[in-house]
């Protein structure tokens, strides 16, 4: 019996002596900067600074000097992101995808300097959009090359990056970038410098002049500090509380934050009651986003229709054009949605024929060609043809549609295996159309490619098209089922 208990009380002495509190760090950050040049003494002092703050505050530092070990695997080692001077250029592809889904996830939070916001064609690499937009929408314009000191004053002092900052604070030796245009809109800003207090002065100003700012638009927590430019900024105690505040805040977890991007796409070189359908489809979308459920945007611009721009949205919704025109456009729209991207295209967006010229598309459509169209608009019978898909769940064998110019198309897409039509317009409604008459055959108004993650919809033709909530309630369906893999 002694033996036991000789046992149990070296096991006690063991586990008394190993400490319990043993250099654990609480979290990690990764600290991306671009040593020496003219920044090197402010990079320099800010590593110095950072090395004795974390220390104080138990996290770790990894220095990088380059993109070229970021990807997904690798982020998500980390707790924070401190972009410390280093461009929004120079970036590997790899890099820019895992650091736009980390911040669109809220899976890292992000600190960035100065330097981050370089935004443009610099040294032979093309401007960032996505990071453009990411900081405001702003591309740099102008900067105080001879530098000036200038007073920063705080506006949320509420903001736990504000916490134990001084109302007012000045900031020596800075470049107080200027942007082509104000970022406040887009951004919630902190703190702004005011210009007048600019010494030396200058006329390198902007009027209103934000000098720290966050995204609320993305998950992740992010400050940006316009100011980085001279070591001086670390002696500074109001920047340097900041700094260590928007670390701290960085760390912890993402904001609540709606669960997917829209891009919303129509054009305005369409007649006239396209464009009217286009008008009401913006305002319907724009409407689903109240609660936070999403975040929609919308463009006219088709030069939108790039890699780099599709990969930060979820769904793309066609309203009343083809999701691209010249071969880029199309081609990035290939690769969106080959690569797991989303689709809901009502109508017009669906139009081709001999000038279209794009095969790709006509396949992804289920080998449909536009045929004809009844004329003048009218309301129709739909029959629903798969009660139990996510789409048309909840809905009646059959409804009335309001008024629309119905497409025929030829071949019609359920001929292909591919193919699963939903909704079709009910032969009862033959003859249809007074000008132009469509007197029989298969006419499918809702479908998907099954190879695909899409939606065709038939409707989209003038005013009446969102009045009826029978078939409002198939759109929300059509986008739920869309994203469905959001809702998990």
């Amino acid at each position: 019996m002694k033996k036991v208990y000789g046992v149990i009380l070296c096991l006690i002495l063991i586990f008394i002596s190993v400490p319990t509190n043993a250099a654990q760090p609480e979290f990690r950050v990764l600290v991306l900067t671009e040593r020496g040049g003219q920044y090197g003494g402010f990079t320099d002092a800010a590593l110095t600074w950072l090395k004795d703050f974390s220390e104080k505050n138990h996290f770790t530092l990894t220095e990088i000097n380059d993109t070229k070990q970021i990807d997904q695997a690798f982020l998500s080692h980390y707790k924070v992101f401190i972009q410390l001077d280093y461009p929004p250029y120079n970036w590997t592809d790899k890099a820019k995808i895992a650091f736009e889904q980390a911040i669109f996830d809220g899976t890292i939070g992000w600190v960035g300097f100065h330097h981050a916001t370089l935004l443009g064609d610099f040294d032979g690499f093309p401007l960032w959009n996505w990071f453009s937009d990411y900081m405001g929408g702003i591309k740099f314009q102008n900067y105080i090359a001879s530098t000036a000191s200038g007073k920063v004053v705080v506006e949320r002092s509420g903001h736990p990056v504000m916490k134990g900052v001084n109302p007012s604070f000045t900031v020596t030796h800075d470049e107080w970038y200027t942007f082509d245009k104000n970022p406040r809109s887009r951004v919630q800003v902190l703190a702004h410098v005011d210009e007048s207090t600019y010494e030396p002065d200058t006329q390198v100003k902007m009027g209103d002049h934000p000098a720290v700012w966050t995204n609320p638009r993305v998950k992740a927590r992010n400050v940006y500090f316009l100011m980085g430019h001279h070591a001086d900024l670390l002696k500074n105690k109001d920047f340097t509380t900041m700094f260590g505040n928007a670390i701290l805040w960085a760390s912890g977890p993402g904001n609540w934050f709606p669960r997917y991007r829209v891009l919303v796409h129509f054009t305005k070189e369409v007649e006239e009651a396209h464009r009217e359908f286009a008008h009401d489809g913006v305002k319907f979308f724009k409407d689903m986003t109240i609660g936070d459920g999403m975040v929609v945007d919308t463009t006219s611009n088709l030069s939108d229709f790039n890699e780099e721009k599709l990969r930060s949205y979820h769904l793309v919704i066609s309203l009343n054009d083809n999701p691209g025109r010249s071969e880029e456009q199309r081609a990035a729209f290939r690769h969106y949605m080959e690569n797991g991207g989303a689709w809901l295209g009502f109508h017009a967006a669906a139009y081709n024929d001999a000038s279209t010229r794009w095969p790709w598309f006509v396949d992804f459509l289920g080998g449909a060609v536009f045929h004809r169209n009844n004329w003048p608009p009218q309301s129709a019978k739909l029959v629903v043809d798969d009660a139990v898909h996510p789409v048309t769940k909840a809905m009646p064998a059959s409804f009335i549609s309001p008024m629309n110019e119905w497409y025929q198309w030829k071949p019609s897409p359920r001929e292909r295996s591919n193919i699963k039509v939903l909704v079709t317009l009910s032969p009862e409604n033959y003859p249809i159309g007074f000008k132009d008459t469509v007197t029989d055959g298969d006419f499918p108004v809702v479908w998907t490619n099954m190879d695909y993650n899409m939606v065709y919809m038939n409707m989209g033709h003038g005013q009446r098209i969102f009045v009826d909530p029978t078939q409002n309630y198939l759109i929300y369906n059509a986008v739920r089922w869309l994203m469905r893999k959001h809702f998990r």
